[in-house]
């Protein structure tokens, strides 16, 4: 069924929020290796670590997904202290990377022609981002992405993140569309796929060539795309 309402993530769906992340560690653990007398490389491999099982644990993210910025500093902290580093540093390495990734956020090539053809064809268009409100607001500030939807919904400020239910039967109140006249498109197999597929509605998982579907997946996407012209070709855009 084409749908009349069409759902987007944000990070890594439309914005290319994770491409720079690998960089903006080397540079952020560069620049304080010497304060806390450490080897650079070895600084970048314990913070990914720590920072990976951080992102692996469905828990912790839960609890500290509307204070990633806290998050990051606590993480880094874990990191320090358990390579007998000063743990006192953790919030300055957190604010440097910080400015580092932000520097490299850029919108993917296809996001906007998408929107703009979209919304010219007359789909009802919602943004659902997860995270806190400050974070999500600075990146709509600094890209001109929250003009091209009709809602958007942001985690920190409605109270509820994806995948609960209530995130997306909002948007569909607010497009005026029933669940089984909208596609949700979004990189997450848990909080976009399986999300949107618990509220009835049809999920698009976009991998960016990045990703990779698992058999342990914790969600089975009714369509699989690696750009957003996949999404355009199966509109017969």
């Amino acid at each position: 069924m084409t749908p009349r309402a069409i759902f987007f993530d944000m990070d890594d769906t439309l914005l290319d929020t994770s491409g720079g992340v690998a960089e903006s560690w080397r540079a952020t653990c560069a620049a304080f290796a010497g304060d806390l007398g450490c080897d650079a490389e070895a600084l970048n491999t314990a913070i990914r670590r720590q920072m990976l099982e951080f992102w692996k644990d469905e828990a912790a993210v839960e609890h500290w997904r509307t204070r990633l910025h806290d998050a990051r500093a606590h993480n880094i902290g874990v990191a320090l202290a358990a390579n007998q580093l000063d743990a006192s540093h953790a919030q300055r390495l957190s604010d440097r990377y910080w400015d580092e990734q932000s520097n490299r956020m850029k919108l993917f090539d296809d996001a906007f022609e998408t929107l703009d053809l979209l919304r010219a064809e007359g789909y009802r268009l919602a943004l659902l981002t997860n995270g806190p409100a400050e974070m999500q607001r600075w990146k709509l500030g600094r890209f001109p992405i929250a003009e091209r939807f009709d809602v958007v919904v942001i985690e920190g400020e409605f109270g509820y993140g994806k995948p609960d239910a209530r995130v997306f039967q909002h948007a569909l109140a607010s497009v005026g569309a029933a669940a089984a006249e909208a596609w949700h498109v979004g990189d997450n197999l848990y909080a976009d796929i399986g999300g949107a597929q618990r509220a009835g509605i049809h999920a698009t998982w976009i991998h960016r060539d990045r990703l990779e579907l698992k058999d342990d997946a914790p969600a089975v996407p009714d369509r699989v795309i690696g750009h957003l012209a996949e999404l355009r070709a199966a509109l017969g855009l």
